[in-house]
């Protein structure tokens, strides 16, 4: 019987386990917004998401650790170095010419873009949706 329970048990954390990872295959796509610069003696200074030179959407695939852009005119992929989660947060970091890091909220689909380099740092803003 004892033995019988702990199968039961063991399927049980494996069925949790693996349900916890099917979250972290989820892809979404997001539509980005609102972009600003940073600079150390300037402050910020908002810029259109053109003038960044960045795709106004992309798909952001947690499985293949991979974000791809939508846009056809700038075609670009960026890999996922790491993926952590938070409660109701999945956060994203990858350096790509400059060091990043992208906070996903689950419940409100927000996604904030922040990126820093040798004085010099991007948020970007935006909306995403599940797949």
């Amino acid at each position: 019987m004892i033995k019988y329970i702990t199968v039961i048990l063991a399927v049980m954390i494996l069925v949790g386990t693996s349900s916890f990872g099917m979250a972290a295959e989820d892809t979404f796509t997001c539509a980005l917004t609102k972009a600003f610069e940073c600079l150390p003696d300037d402050g910020c200074t908002a810029w259109s998401i053109d003038e960044m030179a960045l795709p106004r959407f992309v798909r952001i695939d947690l499985k293949s650790k991979t974000i791809t852009s939508l846009d056809k005119v700038m075609p670009r992929n960026s890999k996922i170095a790491s993926i952590d989660r938070l409660e109701r947060v999945i956060v994203l970091h990858g350096t790509e010419m400059r060091g990043w890091s992208i906070a996903l909220g689950e419940d409100s689909n927000e996604v904030t873009l922040s990126a820093s380099g040798d004085g010099e740092g991007f948020i970007v803003f935006g909306y995403c949706m599940k797949n």
